[in-house]
């Protein structure tokens, strides 16, 4: 018996979102682990400054704009909202890239 076609995109749209979940749930974590290495102290410059690009690309400062995007977007009508709503593998595809940085950043610091 042949499958049909319509199920494609959403057997795809299932294995990205199976891989893009867990990267989700440990982000918010993983985004305050440069805050604390900060905090930590004795570290080259260029170490700061790239926990300070991780801090400022994290999940906390996208999240706090996200919030203020949308309050500021009360009174955009239902069918817009949705739109920017199923972007969330794109926020995932991001946080996948902005985890495999920042495990290189980590293992690679001494």
């Amino acid at each position: 018996m042949p499958v049909p076609t319509s199920f494609k995109p959403d057997i795809l749209r299932i294995v990205a979102w199976s891989l893009a979940l867990p990267v989700l749930c440990a982000w918010p974590f993983l985004s305050a682990m440069p805050a604390f290495t900060l905090i930590s102290g004795d570290m080259s410059r260029l170490a700061a400054s790239i926990n300070v690009l991780l801090l400022l690309t994290g999940f906390w400062p996208l999240i706090s704009a996200w919030t203020a995007f949308s309050v500021l977007r009360t009174g955009v009508p239902l069918q817009a909202k949705a739109r920017i709503n199923e972007r969330g593998l794109l926020i995932g595809a991001y946080a996948t890239l902005w985890t495999a940085i920042y495990v290189i950043v980590a293992f690679a610091h001494p």
